[in-house]
């Protein structure tokens, strides 16, 4: 790893040279070598421990590959690496500062892999901290309000970091350790419960942060949505998974099921703290969802809900549902980074986010609406995608577990994602064509390339889902969870089992005697938007006519006085702010009031003494 780790490192110092010969040629670059690392990650064996630094007495950092580790790094890099032949065309036309964008995708690159490498909670923190900020000086070089965004996710990701950090050293302070093993043998022996808890929960609290959870999840929107649209892929697709990875670490390698007594279907209650924490993701990330109008600031608020099944899956430690949640870790990455590329050809020919100033794309550019259909129908969890595999894992576990409520909430929200990924669907690319986007041409061949890799590779593991299941079965050896059962496209459950391959055999006749039938039907005729002939009226604002305004206002209205984090978050910080211009006034700027009235305050400050 330590090879790896460095080849990324100078690769981001080559990769900004590069650049300032050619912007696309860094990138270039950057694909390449990302493409060498990503099979170098695949070829690795796991268990090996290399020195990474020593300063602290007692104490040496080190790089060890876990089973844990080396799953969600081939996820990752899997999302980065393609996303990374998405960028060259996008570039040129999208980012002034490309040589920096090119040096800083490398290094966030080089924080990830460390940080999925280490053995310690140190050396996970400082690789941490490079990949945060890598990606914090990124997200500022989108739209002009994007440097608010950046600060949002800077402010509550530094609450997760602080925390984490505060837990490295009460477990230094305890055990004299830092390494994650040991960090586990300690804690299964400690006698206090509320040290155990402290622990799990400072841990969690950066996944927690990371991941969008609630009551952390309010950056995400923002960020999100203002980010460089491509790096927006990579946020949503891989960065919110590095949270996951910690929950599971907090969850798994720190052994709860072991450490606490189960409350409950024999889910402790520190677990279930975190399941309502995801419960409730869901349930927000849903119905804010909804009310979006920004295609991004829309799939950014799905990823709170699709981080909340997550957390729910890890949770539970069960065979089938801690299956479930690694398995969602791979189908939302791989999806998110669909969608989020798919809007990103779009920006690319349109110039725009807001759904209703669009419409009649699919005419203009199929296969980015082929890119976006398949995403979506992965995120609601409908066959014979990934997507529906990790979900059915999860309600199964659930419902045996007895948590019927959770799994009502889970059911809840994937009848609600079909709500919000159908206003885009209608919105951009359904419907009447604008004059404006008329001659709109689809995406540039290597972003479609990027993108319909990601297609087949959702239903490649949708119908044989066997290759990433013996992945999960290795990490749920290592963290000593029973494993799932399967059996070839067989996914076996004490509930019942799923035959990936008849599913997606019955779907495919479908889909021919549909793609038939439409072949010989008569088609409808194609009119524009302004052909009102049978009205008699004659439009002066054919844009309100556009029926993505105002899609879901029905349901909106619903909660439209509903309680808001984010204005929560909003009040402390003006009122943090005018603390701190209260102070800036009265105690560094040049004031002549101020000056008198700090030469009166001190005056009376002696005659008080004196007297």
């Amino acid at each position: 790893m330590n090879d790896l780790i460095l080849v990324l490192m100078f690769g981001s110092l080559a990769s900004y040279a590069l650049s300032k010969i050619k912007k696309n040629i860094g990138s270039w670059f950057n694909f390449f070598v990302l493409l060498y690392v990503s099979y170098m990650i695949y070829k690795t064996g796991v268990g090996t421990e290399e020195k990474f630094f020593s300063f602290i007495p007692g104490f040496e950092s080190v790089l060890s590959l876990t089973h844990l580790g080396k799953f969600f790094a081939l996820v990752s890099f899997l999302i980065i690496t393609t996303v990374s032949l998405f960028i060259p065309v996008w570039i040129e036309k999208k980012i002034k500062m490309a040589a920096s964008f090119n040096l800083l995708y490398l290094l966030m690159s080089a924080g990830i892999l460390g940080a999925l490498a280490s053995g310690d909670m140190l050396t996970f923190y400082v690789f941490w901290e490079i990949m945060v900020l890598a990606s914090l000086l990124i997200v500022p070089m989108g739209k002009e309000e994007s440097r608010k965004a950046a600060v949002i996710y800077v402010v509550l990701s530094s609450i997760g970091s602080y925390m984490y950090l505060y837990a490295t050293f009460l477990t230094w302070e305890r055990y004299h350790t830092l390494k994650f093993s040991e960090i586990a043998q300690g804690l299964l022996s400690e006698p206090s419960n509320g040290f155990k808890w402290l622990v799990v929960f400072l841990v969690a609290a950066a996944g927690i942060a990371k991941s969008g959870l609630f009551p952390l999840h309010t950056w995400l929107r923002i960020t999100h949505g203002n980010a460089p649209d491509t790096f927006s892929a990579v946020l949503s697709g891989q960065l919110i998974k590095m949270g996951a990875y910690i929950l599971a670490v907090s969850l798994g390698v720190f052994p709860s099921l072991k450490m606490f007594p189960p409350l409950y279907g024999g889910v402790p209650a520190v677990n279930y703290v975190l399941i309502a924490f995801g419960a409730v993701s869901i349930v927000l990330g849903t119905f804010m969802a909804i009310r979006q109008n920004d295609m991004k600031m829309l799939i950014a608020y799905s990823s709170v809900a699709n981080s909340g099944y997550i957390i729910i899956g890890l949770a539970t430690l069960d065979s089938v549902g801690f299956a479930g949640g690694l398995f969602h870790v791979f189908n939302h990455a791989v999806a998110a980074a669909m969608i989020f590329l798919s809007f990103a050809a779009v920006v690319y020919r349109t110039g725009t986010t807001k759904i209703d100033e669009m419409g009649g794309l699919i005419h203009r550019m199929p296969w980015t609406f082929i890119t976006y259909l398949v995403g979506i129908i992965s995120l609601a969890g409908i066959p014979p995608t990934s997507g529906f595999i990790s979900k059915w894992m999860i309600f199964q576990a659930l419902v045996r577990k007895g948590m019927f409520l959770t799994a009502a909430i889970t059911f809840v929200g994937s009848v609600g994602s079909f709500l919000y990924v159908f206003r885009p669907l209608a919105g951009v690319f359904l419907g009447q064509l604008r004059s404006k986007y008329k001659d709109v041409k689809e995406a540039p061949t290597f972003m479609l390339i990027s993108m319909i890799f990601l297609v087949l590779l959702t239903l490649y593991f949708g119908v044989f889902p066997g290759g990433l299941l013996g992945g999960i079965v290795k990490v749920q050896k290592e963290l000593g969870i029973p494993p799932i059962q399967f059996e070839g496209t067989v996914i076996k459950t004490p509930l019942g089992q799923w035959d990936t391959f008849t599913v997606f055999t019955m779907f495919a006749v479908g889909f021919i005697i549909a793609l038939i039938l439409y072949f010989l039907f008569p088609k409808p005729r194609k009119v524009d938007l302004t052909d009102q002939y049978t009205a008699g009226e004659y439009l002066y604002t054919p844009d309100l006519y556009h029926y993505a305004t105002g899609f879901y206002r029905f349901i909106e209205r619903l909660y439209d006085r509903h309680p808001s984090f984010e204005k929560l978050y909003e009040m402390f910080s003006r009122f943090f702010k005018d603390i701190g211009e209260g102070v800036d006034t009265w105690f560094y700027r040049a004031s002549s009031s101020a000056y008198m009235f700090w030469i009166t305050f001190v005056m009376l400050i002696i005659f008080w003494v004196r007297w």
